[in-house]
């Protein structure tokens, strides 16, 4: 359990869990807070969180939390982390992915001299084919065991499911059908 305790107070509105809190830690966390902030972000699991985002490969300098900071699902809410490349990562679960807020993360082949002339297409495609917004159900129904299987599977979850058709799903990484 993390307390008070395990923090150093760095300014007014600053404190920190330093890089040594945890074997696995790469940066220190940070969380701007006042004091009745910073016990309310303790009784949830948005510290631990915190703590995890410093974790990750590539990360730079802090995982941060600002005053907003609340549980999410992988990230804390108002989590905040910079990533290095070649070792960085890019996180759905750090830019919104807790209120389905529309932001998708997609791996591709394509580079960008490719797609550039069709991001207006795409970007309107994507917009009307992804739900976004606030809201606890879409029109697809998962169980809560879904998600790994969708993370392995892909598209092929999708077409074992009935919510995608075999031409739909690209056989080439370098095809574009917008």
């Amino acid at each position: 359990m993390i307390t008070k305790k395990d923090f150093r107070h760095i300014d007014e509105y600053l404190w920190e869990i330093p890089a040594t809190f945890r074997p696995d830690m790469r940066v220190p966390a940070r969380i701007y807070a006042d004091e009745a902030l910073l016990e309310t972000a303790l009784t949830e699991r948005c510290v631990e969180q915190l703590i995890n985002t410093a974790t990750l490969p590539g990360i730079v300098q802090y995982a941060l939390a600002m005053p907003d900071i609340h549980q999410g699902y992988g990230f804390p809410i108002g989590g905040v982390a910079a990533m290095r490349l070649p070792h960085g990562i890019i996180s759905p679960g750090g830019v919104g992915y807790d209120i389905n807020c529309g932001v998708r993360l997609m791996s591709t082949h394509l580079i960008e001299t490719e797609i550039s002339p069709y991001l207006g297409a795409l970007a309107t495609a994507l917009y009307q084919n992804c739900p976004s917004g606030v809201g606890e159900k879409g029109s697809v129904p998962l169980r809560e065991n879904d998600l790994e299987e969708i993370c392995v599977k892909g598209a092929r979850w999708a077409l074992s499911r009935g919510f995608a058709r075999k031409e739909e799903i690209c056989s080439t990484p370098r095809s574009l059908a917008v």
